[in-house]
């Protein structure tokens, strides 16, 4: 294994678990004074010396430095070695990968889970295929025991969908934070109930990202911005109503988004889920 970007958070979680399975992984990151040998881990003075030799080259790098690290890293691979980024958007790293010569296997992957995850979890993957999805699965299989793999047409599909799961719930989550930052919130949680604390613990542990992917699930993804103007739209007719005192036509709103939410998932169920998490906190 060779791990480009080996000092962010990402690139050491994925250094610690494959040196854990038994495999030599050689690291390399601009930031060197981040790494150390140990090990199964040897550290490359370069990227070239890096990735020369290595069966699977795994780029970690911020999205904006991924295509450009992943042509750096095709020129000193070796015939038949795997290529692989983890970026959270896509269109511009999965047309890098298609220019990968012929005697590489590019493999797109986007792993669900932060550097939080425990080694045991089953990891849950997306993959977009490149030019051979059967083969790539397998990959997928052999780098992840146990994945749950979804397979996700094209890079447009992971970008659109990436667009509302990470870039809208971020952006959401990075406002509600901005708006009780000036509050005391340790005396809020003191007298918060479940709500209010499963909402500051997820806006809490986004706020550990790098600001870098932050920033690209907003900025660089070319569906998030949409998600967000129709956010800011919903939010403004919603503070309308309730400015207006209009709570009969603020009720029947409500009525309509949860007829809607229902038609996809049983709101008691997310309800009970809700306490269940909780009770695992604990």
């Amino acid at each position: 294994m060779a791990i480009v970007g080996a000092a962010g958070k990402m690139g050491s979680w994925f250094t610690t678990y494959f040196a854990r399975r038994g495999l030599r992984v050689s690291v390399y990151d601009v930031n060197k004074k981040m790494l150390r040998s140990s090990g199964n881990v040897r550290v490359a003075n370069s990227m070239s010396n890096c990735v020369n030799g290595a069966d699977l080259v795994l780029v970690s790098v911020p999205v904006r430095m991924t295509p450009r690290v992943i042509k750096q890293c095709m020129k000193s691979m070796k015939d038949g070695a795997v290529i692989s980024e983890i970026s959270s958007v896509k269109h511009k790293a999965f047309r890098a990968l298609r220019q990968a010569p012929g005697s590489l296997r590019p493999l797109c992957i986007h792993p669900m889970f932060g550097p939080g995850a425990s080694e045991k979890m089953q990891a849950k993957v997306l993959m977009v295929p490149v030019r051979n999805e059967e083969a790539e699965l397998k990959i997928v299989h052999e780098m992840f025991e146990n994945a749950a793999v979804k397979v996700l047409p094209d890079a447009k599909a992971h970008d659109k969908s990436i667009a509302t799961v990470l870039g809208l719930t971020y952006f959401a989550n990075i406002v509600f934070a901005k708006v009780v930052s000036g509050s005391n919130i340790s005396m809020l949680k003191q007298i918060s109930g479940t709500t209010f604390g499963l909402q500051s613990l997820i806006a809490e542990s986004i706020l550990t990202n790098e600001p870098d992917l932050v920033v690209a699930l907003i900025q660089e993804n070319p569906y998030a911005k949409k998600y967000i103007r129709q956010y800011l739209k919903e939010a403004s007719a919603v503070a309308k109503m309730a400015s207006a005192n209009d709570s009969k036509k603020l009720k029947a709103d409500l009525k309509k988004v949860r007829s809607k939410i229902q038609k996809w998932q049983d709101l008691q169920q997310s309800y009970r889920r809700m306490y269940d998490i909780i009770e695992n906190l604990k």
